[in-house]
């Protein structure tokens, strides 16, 4: 808890000349439908999700095919940030969720557990699970995080414990079943890198070029040809039954929102070899998991106060402008 304290008054304590607040005109909450509905809910809450996605690893490859004159190239590049570590990530989703909960309670909201969610009848035959835990499998090159003291439900986990929701939004029978609470889903993700590959038969060459953008974005990923992807993003969802829903989603403008604070050491990273056109961008060739080890070509170097900072604050202004959007459509 001291931990959580300080590293929430670093936030609201910082006034550096780089930071670029998020404000209303970064936000949108297009995509929803019956939002005023959320007028009639009780003030009672459940949050079925909540998790952060942490991008720590990225990878890419190309390559050109040579002839009787060229060889063929290759060329791949693995970069991993390095300076924050796994507590980091868990400090920072903590704090975010006691942020986000601090302020639905001082609007006069209860906030269900998931002891109370459980009468619902669509989650009898789902799996319960508890916060506090990180996770390297829900989306590969990211490390993904729930809250501690939190409990949850997911329709399905694989083996390997990547969770799966049902095919459905369950949302609107769970909100009935808890006499109209309103059901809430919150996601953060953190990309750190862009990569771009370029190659060419004629020239005979490849190359990996990679530059740090660190944002607040969606978490993306190849597993095999299975793309995974999450927006950050806060949802609302309620219902009173006969066609009375309320859906409300508030996600970032554009996908992403750039921050400008200099949390990493290095802006770029290059790659190239000379003497390869089979353009393939690489992704998912690193899978990461916590039992696969991984060959990293380039390090990201991050200030760990700076990157717990940047990612708390982004996450509670993004927070904030939801709740606002939320207030006045639940008011």
């Amino acid at each position: 808890m001291k931990k959580l304290l300080i590293l929430m008054c670093l936030w609201w304590c910082s006034t550096t000349a780089w930071a670029q607040t998020l404000t209303a005109e970064n936000v949108t909450d297009k995509g929803g439908y019956g939002e005023k509905n959320l007028r009639k809910a009780p003030r009672k809450v459940y949050i079925a999700s909540f998790r952060t996605y942490f991008h720590v690893l990225a990878a890419a490859e190309a390559s050109s095919i040579g002839g009787s004159f060229k060889n063929n190239t290759k060329t791949s590049m693995v970069v991993a940030v390095s300076g924050v570590d796994t507590p980091d990530f868990l400090e920072v989703t903590n704090a975010a969720y006691t942020k986000f909960t601090d302020a639905l309670k001082a609007k006069g909201f209860e906030i269900l557990t998931a002891d109370d969610a459980a009468k619902s009848d669509q989650y009898s035959d789902w799996i319960r699970k508890e916060g506090g835990e990180l996770s390297y499998a829900q989306i590969p090159g990211f490390v993904s995080a729930t809250p501690t003291g939190y409990s949850y439900f997911v329709k399905k986990e694989n083996k390997d414990g990547r969770e799966k929701a049902a095919m459905i939004d369950k949302s609107p029978k769970i909100s009935r079943d808890l006499d109209g609470a309103i059901i809430i889903d919150v996601a953060f993700a953190f990309p750190f890198l862009d990569m771009k590959t370029a190659s060419s038969n004629l020239a005979g060459y490849s190359s990996v070029k990679a530059k740090i953008d660190f944002e607040l974005g969606t978490a993306f990923g190849m597993d095999g040809a299975t793309p995974l992807m999450a927006p950050t993003q806060l949802k609302f969802v309620s219902s009173e039954g006969m066609g009375k829903d309320a859906i409300l989603m508030v996600k970032v403008k554009g996908d992403s929102f750039d921050s400008e604070a200099p949390v990493f050491k290095d802006k770029k990273f290059k790659e190239s070899n000379v003497a390869m056109m089979d353009y393939r961008p690489n992704y998912y060739g690193v899978i990461w998991k916590q039992e696969q080890q991984v060959k990293v070509s380039h390090y990201a170097e991050c200030d760990k106060a700076l990157y717990k900072q940047e990612t708390l604050r982004l996450a509670s202004e993004f927070t904030d402008e939801a709740l606002k959007i939320f207030y006045s459509n639940a008011f």
